[in-house]
């Protein structure tokens, strides 16, 4: 199995591959130490709960995000994109934050890793304007929205938080499905897996292959 969204602290002794997605400065630093596993791939980006205060400052971070896809291979731009529940920042400057990493993802042919809260519409019209492709990690929208992230070229991963959806876990066509831990762990991917498939009324083991080929595909890996 992959994981396809694993903020991890260290890289576990079993499992078959992990995305590791970039959220600050303490991230990549911490990213460039776990690629050392091949298993590990890792994107790079700054997540609206982690943007600095003012515009200024978020332009030299956004430079250092560019800097660090010259230093070295990343797979993916994110995570990043709006969230207006209570933890997003300034709307202004989330949305200066994520038109910026949603043109480098289009300049270096990168997909993009999506944080979406409350913001399924802007942030489906701004990826489709940018012309990227990527996930909608920790999909939580309704059913309503499946569709359009598909049209639009979007992968959707489902976490543990978002086993409580079954009815958007059923509408996401196969060749677009992932599966996640985000911040619960990696020890509960196969929950994930075996979760899934029962909603979907599958073998477990499909789910894993499924999964897998598809962050394969929409990775390089």
């Amino acid at each position: 199995m992959i994981d396809a969204h694993a903020h991890l602290k260290s890289v576990p002794a079993d499992g078959d591959g992990w995305i590791v997605p970039g959220v600050d400065a303490a991230s990549e630093a911490l990213a460039a130490t776990l690629v050392a596993d091949p298993r590990v791939s890792a994107a790079v980006g700054l997540h609206p709960w982690h943007l600095p205060a003012d515009a200024q400052s978020l332009d030299v971070a956004l430079a250092e995000v560019v800097a660090t896809c010259d230093r070295r291979a990343v797979i993916a731009i994110g995570e990043t994109g709006l969230d207006r529940g209570r933890r997003g920042g300034p709307m202004e400057l989330q949305r200066r934050a994520f038109r910026r990493q949603l043109a480098l993802a289009a300049a270096r042919d990168l997909p993009v890793i999506l944080h979406v809260v409350r913001t399924h519409g802007a942030c489906m019209e701004a990826a489709k304007q940018a012309g990227v492709r990527g996930m909608v990690h920790d999909f939580g929208g309704p059913v309503e929205v499946v569709r359009g992230w598909v049209d639009a070229g979007f992968f959707l991963s489902v976490s543990p938080r978002g086993l409580n959806r079954p009815a958007a876990i059923r509408a996401i066509p196969g060749e677009r499905l992932l599966i996640e831990t985000d911040d619960e762990g990696p020890e509960r991917l196969r929950e994930v897996c075996v979760e899934t498939a029962r909603i979907r009324g599958v073998d477990p083991a499909d789910i894993a292959a499924i999964t897998a080929a598809n962050a394969r595909r929409l990775f390089g890996l």
